[in-house]
């Protein structure tokens, strides 16, 4: 249905990948990694219909609760961010991901689960596959700071029929906090 949430029809599905991002993580600690989990409340492709001219903003707005988001911006103060890991499934409009962004100097990883709908992503998808980069931006609820990770070669970020399913891993930029007026 039109205007309808994006994970109607779909919880049980988005709850699996929670519980896949949880066992994500694990893997990564028994590996020998730090890694902190994040719980969005919402997740938004960008730019949004409404502001598809006006913003320059592209990619995925991911809403943390705030406690998640201080552990974030904690975490990435002195840490590089520059490789990540993505799992991708889709079901019916709805493609769901598992990303972890790592910082393999310091042995951190940030895994968190995010979606989009297609019937809503559009532009974001035009722009990340004609850019080759995408943007993942976490903020707490106020919107008042951001940690932004930039995934290069993000074809493993769009639904398959956009690019090469093959590779799982591509390099980012370093994580970084910001803070808006």
């Amino acid at each position: 249905m039109a205007g309808s949430h994006p994970l109607s029809g779909v919880q049980d599905r988005w709850e699996a990948v929670v519980e896949d991002m949880e066992a994500t993580a694990d893997e990564y600690r028994e590996a020998g990694w730090e890694a902190l989990e994040l719980h969005p409340g919402d997740v938004t492709a960008l730019p949004t219909a409404s502001a598809a001219v006006e913003s320059d903003r592209t990619g995925l707005d991911v809403l943390l609760p705030g406690d998640e988001f201080r552990d974030l911006e904690e975490l990435v103060e002195d840490a590089a961010f520059d490789e990540y890991d993505a799992y991708r499934g889709q079901e019916g409009d709805v493609v769901f991901l598992v990303v972890a962004m790592k910082a393999p100097d310091e042995g951190l990883v940030v895994v968190f689960p995010v979606y989009y709908a297609l019937r809503e992503a559009g532009e974001m998808l035009k722009r990340v596959a004609a850019r080759g980069e995408m943007w993942t931006y976490l903020r707490p609820l106020d919107d008042s700071r951001r940690v932004v990770f930039s995934q290069h070669e993000p074809d493993n970020l769009l639904p398959a029929d956009y690019g090469d399913e093959e590779g799982e891993s591509g390099d980012v930029e370093d994580g970084e906090s910001t803070d808006e007026e």
